[in-house]
């Protein structure tokens, strides 16, 4: 309590002896030390971010603005090289009745399923 008491007649006095500077911040005090100090501690932020990967992309893609651009035909080659591959392999291949050794016959929902019994092993 005595310690609250001294340093409150301490601030009294300072204030009333003109030493108002003690009670004001850095900058408010002046000088080139303190600008600079207030200057690199001050952030400078952005407003918004920036787009970033394939946002930034659509952002920045090429337009068709020419009429050449525009009225252009679609290329002579096929931008899809695996279409036809991909049509031709079958999605699912049925095993014979001697190849069902390997596998476990598994029946659900009226559907049958086989299933490998042994993870495949590579041949040394």
């Amino acid at each position: 309590m005595m310690s609250r008491v001294l340093y409150f007649v301490a601030c009294l006095a300072m204030l009333l002896a003109g030493g108002v500077e003690a009670f004001m911040s850095a900058p408010a005090l002046g000088g080139v030390a303190s600008a600079r100090r207030v200057a690199a501690t001050s952030l400078q932020m952005a407003h918004h971010v920036n787009p970033k990967g394939a946002k930034k992309h659509r952002k920045n893609r090429p337009r068709k603005s020419r009429p050449s651009d525009m009225n252009r035909a679609a290329p002579p080659f096929n931008p899809d090289p695996m279409s036809e591959a991909r049509q031709s392999l079958p999605e699912f291949e049925a095993a014979g009745s001697g190849d069902t050794g390997a596998f476990v016959k598994v029946e659900k929902d009226g559907k049958t399923f086989y299933h490998i019994k042994t993870p495949f092993l590579a041949a040394n």
